[in-house]
């Protein structure tokens, strides 16, 4: 049962890492379509080559961006070699000042594992929504045995 506990809510904390990564690559892309119009336009007026393109330097944000979200990195790794690779790229990383989102994000879920061994607000809180879960998937047992009991011939 722990483990399915387990399981469950890390499905849960990959599916909103997930969310928030899209949105910001949603954001990134809202802001990134008129500045990038703008850097051509202005590229045109300027007669810069490629070397001097405003357009060819936001390209290069935009792929540094890339790298910063990971949107899709690790997802099919197994949980304790995506958590290595997220723990080694942040001392990778910390020692060239660049971060990306994961690294972020394992940083918030440090911090919020400290505060529940401590038995803070997400231990309660934990510990609610783990019964909530639990009474649907009691529900919706219950109404699928039920369903098998009436579709049972041997019942009619």
């Amino acid at each position: 049962m722990e483990k399915i506990k387990a399981n469950r809510w890390r499905l849960v904390r990959d599916s909103l890492i997930f969310q928030v990564k899209l949105g910001l690559d949603a954001l990134r892309d809202l802001l990134l379509s008129p500045v990038s119009i703008g850097c051509t336009l202005y590229d045109l007026i300027k007669g810069h080559d490629q070397h001097n393109s405003s357009f060819y330097k936001l390209m290069a944000l935009g792929q540094k961006s890339d790298h910063w979200l990971n949107l899709f990195g690790c997802g099919d790794q197994p949980r304790d070699a995506q958590k290595k690779v997220w723990l080694q790229g942040a001392k990778a990383n910390d020692n060239q000042g660049e971060r990306n989102v994961d690294q972020l994000f394992a940083q918030v879920e440090a911090l919020l594992k400290e505060q529940h061994n401590q038995g803070g607000l997400t231990a309660s809180a934990k510990t609610s929504i783990d019964r909530y879960l639990d009474k649907i998937v009691s529900k919706k047992t219950a109404v699928q045995d039920a369903e098998q009991a009436d579709s049972d011939p041997r019942n009619k």
